[in-house]
């Protein structure tokens, strides 16, 4: 148990699954409202997200690094876009890139940055009739958002081109400070996040769904003081962090830049199948 939410693991490949005992979309539309951008701590998530722009535009920067040897150029569907930051910086990378996102906060934040065509409030479910239409799908920290991970990578298989490519980034528990933390790992904070997956069993997952995986990657992240401390309080239940919050609030030091060499995110592009 976590914030109130049973946490199921199988014993075969490792998988852990929050039992979110609630309708899902429902959820999401309650969840994902401005309050999980800026700060609502019953949200377990970002302290200001806009605010902390360059330390997230750093990490979308690495997570480009590993598309462009494979895809240069091309049509780009940014899944969960949030505010549009990702989606700015394909655009800029070449990419005639567009975004989607559940949140109607986030979705109308991303459009005065990027355009009203360019980004709509949408899940991957609602995607499915753009048959073989992106080179590029980027899932940028959301797979684990995802209540029904396999119907979704069947529709990224469908609407992504035969010679198109998918990249996931999503926490690793198979890394040592995942397992060393248990569940105060930071990761681990249900609702939000539904499945918890390591490198074995999303390769098998994929391998399931018809793809492959053609590259795999340990990240480290940056992130600023008050966003490390306001994770370490809340997902990772710890007094001192909290403490310690307070007092990068009050010193006005919250938005010091920290790179984490944790290398408890994976990251990994993969291809369709051959014969799938």
């Amino acid at each position: 148990m976590k914030n109130g939410y049973a946490l199921a693991r199988c014993h075969h490949c490792g998988l852990i699954r929050t039992d979110l005992h609630q309708n899902y979309a429902l959820f999401v539309d309650r969840y994902y409202r401005e309050g999980y951008f800026t700060g609502d701590r019953t949200r377990i998530a970002y302290v200001d997200y806009e605010d902390d722009k360059p330390y997230i535009m750093a990490n979308m920067r690495k997570f480009f690094s590993f598309i462009l040897p494979y895809k240069k150029r091309g049509t780009l569907l940014d899944v969960g876009c949030a505010l549009g930051f990702s989606t700015k910086l394909a655009l800029q990378c070449g990419f005639d890139a567009y975004g989607i996102d559940p949140s109607d906060y986030a979705v109308a934040r991303a459009m005065t940055l990027v355009g009203k065509s360019r980004v709509r409030k949408a899940k991957l479910s609602d995607m499915h009739n753009a048959t073989k239409k992106y080179d590029v799908i980027a899932m940028f920290d959301v797979f684990e958002h995802l209540s029904d991970p396999r119907a979704d990578l069947a529709t990224v298989h469908s609407i992504l081109k035969d010679d198109g490519i998918v990249i996931l980034a999503t926490g690793d528990t198979g890394s040592l400070l995942a397992r060393v933390l248990g569940r105060r790992w930071t990761f681990i904070n249900p609702p939000q996040h539904l499945y918890f997956y390591n490198r074995h069993n999303l390769t098998r997952l994929l391998g399931d769904c018809g793809f492959e995986s053609v590259a795999w990657k340990r990240i480290g992240k940056w992130l600023s003081l008050r966003y490390v401390l306001h994770l370490a309080r809340t997902g990772g239940e710890s007094r001192v962090a909290d403490y310690l919050y307070r007092l990068a609030v009050f010193f006005d030091i919250g938005k010091f830049p920290l790179f984490l060499p944790t290398f408890d995110n994976m990251v990994v592009i993969a291809k369709k199948q051959a014969n799938a």
